[in-house]
């Protein structure tokens, strides 16, 4: 696993509940069932290649971290500590 701090609290869309999500591998998850809107939010779609490449070495952690947390207040998923 990926760390990263801190974590990032999410709603969990299925069920209404905060979501803390504390690894790259995560957040891809929780990005993954976000709504499917076209156009693709535009902080969403730079997050995935940001968190994929954290895996390929060519993004940190904390860019990843970063990148999700921008778009989570863009998907208007993001909660608060």
């Amino acid at each position: 696993m990926l760390w990263f701090w801190p974590p990032v609290n999410v709603k969990e869309l299925s069920t209404g509940h905060t979501v803390v999500v504390k690894s790259v591998e995560g957040a891809i998850e929780q990005m993954q069932t976000w709504p499917k809107k076209l156009p693709i939010p535009p902080k969403l779609k730079a997050a995935y290649p940001i968190c994929y490449g954290v895996m390929e070495g060519k993004h940190t952690v904390d860019e990843a971290r970063q990148a999700f947390d921008a778009a989570a207040r863009e998907a208007k998923v993001w909660r608060a500590e």
